[in-house]
């Protein structure tokens, strides 16, 4: 009665690998090639949670952004438009 059943392997590494994968949006590849993910940052500012986006290649590459942040961080200058490539 085996033969009545279309069976399939389904390889759960894979599909765990497919499912923690960022999505196309949180992903780009920079002139070089290599491949970056969007990192979410969080900070504290008196009662009130804030939050800023980073580009970076690793979670630790993310960490050593932070840092380096940290140590000279300064505002440029106030955003007003953006215009695409």
């Amino acid at each position: 009665m085996l033969d009545e059943f279309d069976m399939s392997v389904i390889s759960f590494d894979k599909l765990r690998d497919m499912r923690e994968r960022p999505d196309a949006q949180f992903v780009r590849t920079d002139d070089h090639g290599q491949v970056m993910y969007l990192f979410a940052l969080e900070y504290e500012m008196g009662l009130s949670t804030w939050s800023a986006k980073i580009w970076a290649y690793s979670f630790e590459d993310a960490e050593m952004r932070v840092k380096a942040m940290r140590e000279s961080l300064a505002v440029c200058g106030q955003m007003h438009t953006s215009i695409g490539a």
